[in-house]
C-alpha cells in the first residue's frame, strides 16, 4: 500500500508542476501578445522616434506578430496599416538572417552578404521564413538559378545567388548527392564566381563551411586543389588529413606539403620532416636546356626553409619558381643532380644546427 501511495503522491506532483509549467507558459504567451499590440499602437504614435522604437522591437519579437501585424492590416488608419505591410515584409527578412548568420557569421560585412543573398531570391527567402522547405530541394533550385545566370551570361545577384547555393548546401550536409558536387565545381571555377570569392570575405567563409562539410563526399585532394586556389585556411586541414594517410599518392603529397608552409602549428614540422626523408620522384622541369627533377623530399625541404622565414633559393633552389596558390611550382622544386640537392641539405643541416645553438 505504501508504494501504491508514493506512485499516487509522484503522478500527484508531476501533474501540478505540468499545469503549473502550462500555466505560466500560457501567461508568458498572453503578455508577449500584449506587447505585441501596444506596439502595434504605437506605430501611429505622433512621435517618429516612437514609431521607429516601437517597430524596431517588433522586427526584433519575430514572426509572433504575424496575426496581430495581419488584423492590423486591416486597420481604418492607413499609416498604421501601411506600416504593419511593411513590417511584415521586414520581420520575414530578418527571420532569415537570424538562420543564416548561425554559419555566416554576425559582422557587418556577413549581414551585407545575406542581403545579397536575399535579393537574389526574394521569394525564396519570405517563403521560407513562414513554410520551411527541404533543403535539397532548395539546393537544387539555387543551383538551377545560378547555372541559368551563367548560360546567359549575367553577372547580376552572383554573389548572392553563389552564397544562397553554398548556403542550402551546406543545410543538406552530406545528404548532398554525390553527383551535384561535380556540377557546383564546374560554378565555382566561373570567373565570375572566382571573382566573387575574392572581394568577399563572409563568401570565401562560408565556401568554407561547404568544403567542410561535403568532406566525406570528394575527394581530399580536389578539396585542397579548391582551397589552395582561393587561399583559404581550411587548405592546412585538409593537407594534414592527406599526409596522415599512407595511402595518398605521391605527386598529391607534395600539394599537401606546400599547403604547409604557412602554418605556424609547430605540430606540422613533424609531417614535413617525415617526408624529408622520402625519395619518392615527382616531375622533370624543362627549363634552357636543363632537366630539374624533384623528389618529394625536395618539397618538403623548401617548405621547413620556408616555414623558417627564408628563401629557399639561398640553399640552392636555384630554379625556383612563385605560385600564388601554392607559394612554389611543385616541379620548380628540384635540382640538376643529386650532388646539388647533397649540398641542400647539408647547407640546411648546418643552419638548423647553428639556430639551435643560438
Amino acid at each position: 500500500m505504501r508504494l501504491e501511495s508514493y506512485l499516487r503522491n509522484a503522478a500527484l506532483v508531476i501533474f501540478i508542476v505540468t499545469c503549473a509549467n502550462v500555466a505560466v507558459t500560457a501567461r508568458a504567451q498572453e503578455a508577449i501578445e500584449e506587447r505585441i499590440e501596444e506596439l502595434i499602437q504605437q506605430l501611429g504614435n505622433d512621435s517618429y522616434f516612437a514609431r521607429q522604437r516601437a517597430a524596431e522591437a517588433l522586427i526584433k519579437i519575430g514572426m509572433q506578430t504575424k496575426p496581430a501585424l495581419f488584423d492590423a492590416m486591416k486597420s481604418k488608419d492607413l499609416e498604421v496599416a501601411s506600416r504593419c505591410r511593411a513590417l511584415w515584409s521586414e520581420v520575414r527578412i530578418e527571420a532569415g538572417w537570424q538562420q543564416v548568420r548561425e554559419v555566416i557569421g554576425d559582422s557587418a560585412a556577413s549581414r551585407d552578404l545575406y542581403n545579397q543573398m536575399f535579393l537574389a531570391a526574394p521569394t525564396v527567402w519570405y517563403e521560407l521564413a513562414e513554410n520551411p522547405k527541404d533543403a535539397d530541394i532548395l539546393f537544387e533550385e539555387r543551383r538551377q538559378q545560378l547555372q541559368g545566370l551563367l548560360n546567359e551570361k549575367q553577372a547580376q545577384r552572383w554573389a548572392g545567388s553563389l552564397a544562397n547555393l553554398l548556403y542550402f548546401g551546406v543545410r543538406v550536409k552530406k545528404e548532398l548527392p554525390r553527383k551535384e558536387l561535380p556540377r557546383l565545381d564546374d560554378l565555382l571555377n566561373a570567373g565570375r564566381s572566382q571573382q566573387a570569392l575574392s572581394d568577399n570575405e563572409p563568401l570565401r567563409a562560408l565556401l568554407d563551411v561547404w568544403l567542410r562539410y561535403t568532406g566525406g563526399d570528394g575527394a581530399a585532394f580536389k578539396r585542397l586543389l579548391i582551397a589552395l586556389r582561393d587561399r583559404r585556411p581550411l587548405a592546412v586541414e585538409i593537407a594534414r588529413e592527406i599526409l596522415r594517410d599512407s595511402t595518398t599518392p605521391v605527386k598529391q603529397r607534395q600539394y599537401a606539403l606546400l599547403a604547409l608552409a604557412n602554418s605556424r602549428n609547430p605540430d606540422d614540422e613533424e609531417l614535413i620532416d617525415e617526408a624529408m626523408n622520402d625519395s619518392s620522384s615527382l616531375d622533370a622541369l624543362f627549363t634552357k636546356g636543363l632537366v630539374i627533377e624533384s623528389q618529394l623530399r625536395d618539397v618538403a625541404l623548401a617548405v621547413r626553409i620556408a616555414r623558417n622565414g627564408r628563401n629557399p633559393v639561398e640553399f640552392g633552389f636555384d630554379y625556383l619558381r612563385p605560385n600564388d596558390s601554392t607559394l612554389y611550382s611543385p616541379s620548380s622544386l628540384g635540382f640538376r643532380n643529386s650532388e646539388e640537392r647533397n649540398a641542400a641539405f647539408e647547407k640546411w643541416s648546418t643552419f638548423i644546427t647553428r639556430q639551435s645553438s643560438d
